[in-house]
């Protein structure tokens, strides 16, 4: 019998690779290797096992085909068909956990941290998944420490400020970033903390400013407001609308009453409120090592330089025609003047907001309002004695009128011009 060498050689072949085929159906030895019984991965090794039997059974009956050597080499390319197909489809079927791998490792690059990694196939993945799980781990710690800073940092800058940069975190924002944004400014300052100083310890005034800038912010917030910054025993706010703006002030101001009705023996908190609006550029200045956020504008400028009128008129609360035509709501106020700045092209009108009293004091301020901006009126174009007489009316109805006593002694004694031009600070 003539032996047929690449016969035997595919026999050979053929049964080493049925053995192995055999262990990894049907053995212990995929336990070593698979993590869990993976159902796919299994199949197409019994479907490669099958194709190994066909390989066998193929060879062996076509030696005993002598018709024609072509059918021999046909079953032979149809039998490599057949293994090229069952790799390929095992192959896809391994590599299926690789995909899951690669989606996983996507989205944590996309700042995904709360995956569920977990993969099948080979006891590699477990650890290829443990180790995307401590990767994940490092991203919540650090995320934390972030937070962490980001608490601390807040506690000394205003976080709202960071809404205007498109919610970057504070310390992505660089020195001299800025935008320009149309604010609200509200800026509140004690009257007395120079003389308090003179009668109480220092401990004592410390406190005192402290309570007065304490209140402040608080009512500052309520309105959904937020402290740019203190300057000395004043504040200086920042708000999105106007109504929040004059809302704070209003609440401010008779908050600071109570306190002062109150705190009986002891000399009543004396202040003074401005508000005002337009555009601000929002931006961070100083240096790499000491940063801060803050809004700089002529609004700001100006809202201080109106606020120490109050100083003048006696009165609570000042703002600006400009901050009054952008109010939604409607609320009781009173034509002040309109106010000349030496460095100012522009005169400036002013408003006293009389929601800062208690009702009996808007009431009684309310029956007089029209005398009161008629004898304003009168005194701009210069007609004293018609002011006079409106004042006068003024000061019948309420002799406590502080700023129609102002303008009531002026009027007396006709002086012209009197309203005055406040030097740059």
């Amino acid at each position: 019998m003539k032996i047929d060498y690449y016969i035997v050689f595919y026999c050979i072949v053929v049964i080493a690779f049925f053995v192995i085929m055999f262990m990894l159906a049907f053995s212990n030895y995929n336990k070593n290797v698979l993590k869990k019984s993976y159902l796919d991965t299994k199949l197409y090794i019994y479907i490669v096992l099958i194709s190994a039997i066909y390989y066998i059974a193929t060879i062996i009956i076509s030696t005993s085909i002598t018709a024609s050597a072509n059918i021999t080499y046909l079953s032979y390319a149809l039998i490599f068909l057949a293994y090229s197909v069952s790799v390929m489809l095992t192959l896809f079927v391994l590599l299926r956990p690789l995909k899951a791998i690669e989606d996983k490792t996507r989205e944590l690059a996309k700042g995904r941290k709360n995956l569920n990694i977990d993969f099948e196939g080979a006891l590699e993945f477990d650890s290829i998944a443990e180790n995307l799980k401590n990767v994940q781990k490092k991203y919540r710690e650090n995320d934390k420490k972030l937070n962490k800073k980001d608490a601390m940092y807040q506690k000394y800058i205003a976080k709202e400020y960071l809404k205007y940069f498109g919610g970057k975190k504070i310390e992505e924002i660089e020195v001299g970033e800025n935008v320009q944004v149309k604010l609200c400014t509200l800026f509140c300052d004690m009257r007395n903390s120079y003389f308090s100083s003179e009668t109480l310890s220092l401990q004592d005034n410390f406190n005192l400013i402290n309570e007065f800038l304490s209140l402040v912010s608080s009512k500052v917030k309520d309105n959904n407001g937020f402290v740019d910054r203190f300057v000395g025993d004043g504040v200086v706010a920042i708000f999105d609308n106007e109504d929040d703006a004059l809302k704070s002030a209003n609440e401010i101001a008779k908050q600071l009453d109570y306190k002062n009705l109150v705190s009986i023996g002891k000399e009543p908190i004396k202040y003074g409120i401005s508000l005002n609006s337009g555009m601000c550029v929002v931006g961070v200045v100083g240096s790499k090592n000491q940063k801060q956020f803050t809004a700089i504008s002529d609004t700001i400028n100006l809202c201080s330089r109106i606020e120490d009128l109050n100083k003048i008129f006696g009165t609570r609360v000042l703002m600006t025609k400009n901050f009054m035509s952008n109010l939604n709501n409607a609320y009781i106020s009173r034509y002040v003047g309109t106010i000349e700045f030496d460095d100012l092209t522009s005169k400036i009108p002013v408003f006293e907001s009389l929601e800062a009293y208690s009702d009996a004091k808007k009431s009684s301020l309310l029956k007089t309002l029209d005398e009161f901006e008629s004898g304003v009126r009168y005194f701009e174009k210069g007609e004293f004695e018609k002011s006079k007489q409106c004042f006068a009316k003024c000061l019948k109805n309420d002799n406590a009128d502080l700023l129609s006593k102002f303008y009531f002694a002026r009027a007396k004694d006709s002086v012209n011009n009197f309203l005055p031009i406040l030097q740059n600070h």
